[in-house]
């Protein structure tokens, strides 16, 4: 009887245990967090480059315009102006059209003027 009564309970408890486990339920895992598209760096300072080609006075110039995404937050690129104009208004001129470009963090003005 006790062989019995001690077979049963075992056989109850897998039971059991096997019903618990089969109702589970499954815990969604939490989402990833949004995360911003890195900017075209290339794109960005093609844009900055038609900009720069745009203005009369800085047609006439090599300018060379390349971007690279900012470390900090790619989803702004930095990009660096180079070339040489004929006088510092024009280089300063450059670098307040290249900062009104939509996706431009940051403007490196490496351009020398001749004056």
């Amino acid at each position: 009887m006790k062989k019995v009564c001690l077979l049963a309970t075992l056989l109850c408890a897998a039971v059991l245990s096997t019903a618990c486990s089969s109702t589970a339920q499954k815990v969604a895992a939490p989402a990833a967090p949004a995360v911003k598209p890195a900017a075209d760096a290339v794109a960005v300072a093609n844009h900055v480059k038609k900009a720069l080609d745009a203005e009369p006075a800085l047609k006439p110039f090599d300018l060379q315009v390349k971007g690279a995404n900012d470390k900090k937050d790619p989803t702004k690129v930095d990009v660096t102006i180079v070339g040489v104009v004929e006088i510092g208004e024009q280089m300063a001129q450059a670098g307040m059209i290249a900062e009104q470009v939509k996706g431009v963090q940051y403007v490196f003005n490496n351009i020398q003027p001749k004056n």
